[in-house]
């Protein structure tokens, strides 16, 4: 593991400017930016280093200002299993808020990593406060469950490839293009339930194919919308 996690001095400044790029405080007012970022602390963590661990007790709110988090578990075989990769402006925690439930997973950092935090007696406080923060709170919560469940329905896929395929249309929105990966494709084989190797045989089966096009290390070109959509699951 790489350096554990360090508080960093609070910073309004930057604390506002991590609080800004939430999809849940965007669309409130600036004084109510700031009451949230008056609250907010700082934490730093390098490459490797753990946010939280499994057992640990749920009571704060993470908010990723820079840098990425990868959320994972361990199978009864030791493999990991990717659950999510937070990018910034992504939040984890907020399971918090509702329950005294204790993390059932891991929190790494996959880089050099700024994170704000807030407390569940802050958070608490908020949304007493601010009435449309509980709105867009139960709107992300939606869309996070939604997540989920897609997850859930492309590992119950058997094969690979319409797994990857599916995966690859949500990805891009069913549009020809060029996308970034949001994840290492270490990751993403975890997160789609296969190996490294064989997430690559399949990305060369549909470049083969002519569907896609790989770019670089962490970008997919698809070429032909049809033609995957023909390969995912109906």
């Amino acid at each position: 593991m790489g350096e554990p996690v360090a508080a960093h001095h609070h910073s309004l400044a930057r604390e506002l400017e991590c609080v800004s790029q939430v999809p849940i405080f965007q669309e409130l007012a600036t004084d109510q930016r700031t009451s949230i970022a008056k609250v907010t602390r700082p934490i730093h963590a390098e490459k490797g280093g753990l946010i939280y661990r499994p057992e640990e007790v749920s009571q704060t709110l993470y908010i990723v200002n820079t840098g990425q988090v990868r959320l994972y578990h361990l199978g009864d075989d030791g493999r990991e299993r990717v659950l999510r990769v937070l990018n910034p402006g992504d939040f984890i925690g907020e399971i918090a808020l509702f329950t005294d439930e204790i993390h059932q997973d891991y929190a790494e950092a996959t880089k050099t990593t700024e994170l704000c935090t807030i407390s569940r007696t802050a958070l608490t406080a908020l949304l007493d406060r601010l009435p449309p923060l509980a709105l867009s709170l139960l709107s992300a919560l939606a869309v996070r469950l939604r997540t989920a469940e897609r997850q859930a329905t492309l590992l119950a896929i058997p094969d690979a490839l319409p797994r990857l395929a599916g995966y690859l249309l949500t990805l891009t929105d069913q549009r020809v293009g060029t996308y970034t990966l949001p994840m290492s494709k270490q990751d993403l084989a975890a997160y789609l339930g296969m190996t490294p190797e064989s997430l690559s045989r399949k990305l060369k089966q549909l470049a083969t194919q002519g569907i896609i096009e790989t770019v670089g290390r962490r970008q997919i070109k698809l070429l032909d919308v049809a033609a995957l959509q023909a390969v995912a699951p109906q």
